[in-house]
C-alpha cells in the first residue's frame, strides 16, 4: 500500500511542538496522528540528529515510503530533532555518552534521559495506547539503542537499523583505529558549530574536489589533510569539539570506550529488532555488536539482514549494487513480513507473538535483473549465527593456492608504497557500489598477495563468523593489513565479499599500540564483519593480502607514531611486508550444511 500526499492530509493532522527536557531544553517535535480516530493509537517515534524536513505544514516522506505500514494501521508518528540539532535548543554532543544516576535524577541529562522525558510527554499529551516503539537508521540507530536504555515503561519495542554504535572499532569513523577517509567528508558539515535553531543542513567547509583518490593523496599525509579541515572550520568561525577530539584519542582511550552505545544495556527492557546489511559501508559492525549485547543481556531479541547497502531495507525497488544483482522484493519483505507484525505484536498485541530469531536473506549468484524474491529464499534461525555451523579454514599457500589442506609453508612479499597506495574502487565507482564490485581492476599490481581455491563442486555456504589468522612481518614498524574475501566467479568477475583492515601496531589490543620490530613475524588474528554468502558450484573463492584501502582508508605512514594524525609527509615510507603461509596463516569462515 503507498500513500497520496492528498490522503495523507485528508486523513492525518501534523502538529509541531517544542517538547520541555528536565532541564529546561526544548526539543523540537512533529506528531502525525490520525485526524478522526477516536480509540488510542499505538506510536512509532523517530529521534535524530538531521533535519527534519519539510518543517511546517508539509508532510514529511516518510510516512509515504518506509512508514507505510504505520501509516495504514492508524498510529500516531513522532519525530524529534535531538538536543542542539536543527529547531532543537541546547548543546549536542556526537554519540553523547550515558551519565551516571537514576534515570529520574533531575541533574543527569543525557540521550537516554531526553527519550525518557519524551516518552513522559508523549503518554500525556497524545490519545496513545501507553505503547511506543522507537525505530532509526544510522544515527537514528544510536537514538533507538538509547530509548532502550531509557527504561521508560511505555517504551514496549524497539528496533537500532544499522545503528553507529561504535565509533572507533567498526562504525563511520574507524575500522579496528585505522581512520576512515568518509568521516573527513562527513564532519566538514555535520560537525558544523550552529549558532542558532535553523532548518537546513549546513554546507560543508572544505569541499573534496575532483577524483578523491588524487584530493586526499595531494596532501602528502594526515596531518596536512587534518590541519587543512582544522583551517577551513576555523574561516568558518571555530573548529567543533568534536573534530580536535578525534584527532587527541588516536587510541581505544576511555574517551572512545564510553561512546560505546551497547555498553549500559542492562537498564533496557524493550524488545529488540536489530538491522544490518551485508553490504554496508558504513555501520554493519553497529548492527552485529549491537544484536550481540542484546542478546547477552537476556533481551528479547531478533536479527534481520540482507545483501542491502546502508538503509537499502527501506527503499522497495532495491535489487542491486555494484557488479551483483540480489533481485527485488528484499527490503518490501522486510517491512511488510518482518519490520511491522514485530511492531504489531508489542505495541498493538496483533498477531502472534514473535519467535526470537534471525531472518537472513544470503548474497550469492547474480539473480537475473528483473527476478523478485520469494519467501522461501529467506532463511530463518533460531540465533545468529547458526548455532550449528562449523568452522572451515583455508590455508594460504606458497604460488598463491588457497586450500582446506595447509601446505608447506614459504614466504610471499609485497611492497606497500605510500606514494602509490591500492585504491579500493576503480575511476568512476565509489561510494557504497563499491562494496560489491568487481576487485579485478587491481590485476597486474604488485602490491597484492592472491590466493585462489580450486572451483568448488559443491555450494558453500558461508554463514556467520570470519577471522584472519596470520604469520606476518614487515620491514618497517607500522603497517595496516587489509584482507578481502571474494567471489571468483566463473565468468571472471572478482566480486567483492568482505574486507576487514588490522594495523599491526593494534595487533595486541586498540587500546596500547606496540611498535612491530622490523623484520620480526608476529601471529596476529583479527576478526571481519560477519558475512552470509553462498558460495556457488563452479565459483572459486579468492582471498587478497594488501596494505592499503585508499582513500577510503587514510594510509598508514607504516612508521610508528604515538598519533597517527599527526604523520608529516616525511614520516610515510615504503614497507616489505612478508607474510609466511602455511598452517599458520589462514582465514576460518563458519560454514552451514
Amino acid at each position: 500500500m503507498r500513500f497520496t500526499l492528498k490522503w495523507l492530509k485528508a486523513n492525518y493532522v501534523k502538529t509541531e511542538h517544542m517538547v520541555p527536557m528536565r532541564d529546561g531544553n526544548r526539543l523540537y517535535t512533529s506528531v502525525y496522528a490520525p485526524a478522526s480516530r477516536t480509540e488510542a493509537s499505538p506510536v512509532m517515534l523517530v529521534r535524530t540528529p538531521y533535519p527534519l524536513n519539510p518543517y511546517g505544514k508539509t508532510f514529511i516522506k516518510d510516512l509515504r515510503t518506509h512508514m507505510y505500514n504505520f501509516v495504514a494501521n492508524g498510529y500516531i508518528l513522532v519525530y524529534q530533532n535531538v538536543r542542539g540539532t536543527f529547531r532543537s535548543e541546547g548543546e549536542f554532543i556526537n554519540v553523547r555518552p550515558l551519565s551516571s544516576g537514576d534515570i529520574k535524577d533531575p541533574a543527569r541529562i543525557d540521550e537516554a534521559t531526553d527519550t525518557y522525558d519524551t516518552a513522559d510527554w508523549i503518554i500525556t499529551h497524545l490519545n496513545t495506547n501507553g505503547s511506543i516503539g522507537v525505530k532509526g537508521i544510522s544515527y537514528p540507530g544510536f537514538y533507538a539503542t538509547m530509548a532502550a536504555i531509557s527504561g521508560h515503561p511505555a517504551i514496549k519495542a524497539v528496533s537500532p537499523q544499522a545503528p553507529v554504535t561504535d565509533w572507533y572499532v567498526g562504525d563511520d569513523a574507524h575500522l579496528n583505529g585505522a581512520y576512515q577517509y568518509g568521516m573527513y567528508s562527513f564532519g566538514a558539515a555535520f560537525c558544523c558549530n550552529r549558532k542558532k535553531p535553523c532548518s537546513i543542513f549546513p554546507k560543508p567547509v572544505i569541499e573534496i574536489e575532483g577524483d578523491p583518490y588524487d584530493f586526499f593523496m595531494d596532501f602528502g599525509g594526515m596531518k596536512n589533510a587534518y590541519d587543512a579541515l582544522e583551517h577551513a572550520f576555523r574561516e568558518k568561525g571555530g573548529v567543533p569539539e568534536f573534530i580536535s577530539q578525534l584527532r587527541a584519542h588516536p587510541d581505544y582511550d576511555d574517551f572512545w570506550q564510553r561512546r560505546n552505545a551497547v555498553r549500559d544495556l542492562s537498564s533496557a527492557k524493550a524488545a529488540f529488532l536489530v538491522v544490518g546489511g551485508w553490504y554496508d559501508a558504513e555501520d554493519f559492525y553497529g548492527s552485529l555488536a549491537t544484536y550481540r549485547a542484546a542478546k547477552e543481556n537476556g533481551l528479547e531479541t531478533s536479527f534481520a539482514c540482507g545483501p542491502w547497502f546502508h538503509g537499502a531495507w527501506k527503499r522497495k525497488r532495491y535489487d542491486c549494487l555494484g557488479d551483483a544483482t540480489f533481485g527485488r522484493g528484499s527490503a518490501e519483505y522486510f517491512m511488510d513480513k518482518i519490520e511491522y507484525p514485530f511492531f504489531a505484536w508489542y505495541l498493538e498485541g496483533k498477531g502472534t507473538k514473535p519467535q526470537e530469531k534471525a531472518w537472513i536473506l544470503p548474497s550469492s549468484e547474480t539473480r537475473p535483473r528483473a527476478a523478485g524474491l520469494t519467501d522461501g529464499q529467506w532463511e530463518t534461525y533460531p540465533a545468529w549465527p547458526p548455532a550449528d555451523s562449523r568452522e572451515a579454514r583455508l590455508y594460504m599457500s606458497q604460488g598463491g593456492i588457497l586450500s582446506a589442506t595447509p601446505q608447506p609453508g614459504d614466504i610471499m612479499k609485497y611492497v606497500s608504497d605510500p606514494l602509490n597506495p591500492v585504491p579500493y574502487c576503480k575511476e568512476g565507482v565509489g561510494g557504497r557500489e563499491a562494496h560489491a564490485a568487481d576487485q579485478s581492476f587491481l590485476k597486474g599490481r604488485t602490491d597484492i598477495l592472491s590466493f585462489v581455491s580450486d572451483p568448488l563442486e559443491t555450494t558453500l555456504k558461508a554463514e556467520g563468523h570470519l577471522k584472519a589468522c596470520l604469520n606476518i612481518a614487515s620491514s618497517t614498524s607500522d603497517a595496516d593489513i587489509v584482507i578481502k574475501i571474494i567471489d571468483l566467479r566463473p565468468d571472471g568477475c572478482q566480486l567483492l565479499v568482505r574486507s576487514g583492515v588490522m594495523p599491526l601496531r593494534y595487533r595486541n589490543s586498540l587500546s596500547a599500540p606496540e611498535p612491530m620490530v622490523p623484520g620480526k613475524a608476529v601471529d596476529m588474528e583479527f576478526s571481519l564483519n560477519d558475512i552470509a554468502h553462498h558460495f556457488l558450484p563452479g565459483h572459486r573463492i579468492m582471498v587478497q593480502i594488501q596494505s592499503s584501502l585508499f582513500p577510503l582508508v587514510a594510509m598508514n605512514p607504516q612508521t610508528f607514531l604515538p598519533n597517527q594524525y599527526e604523520a608529516r609527509p616525511e614520516d610515510y615510507k615504503k614497507a616489505e611486508i612478508a607474510l609466511n603461509c602455511g598452517p599458520r596463516s589462514y582465514i576460518a569462515l563458519s560454514v552451514v550444511g
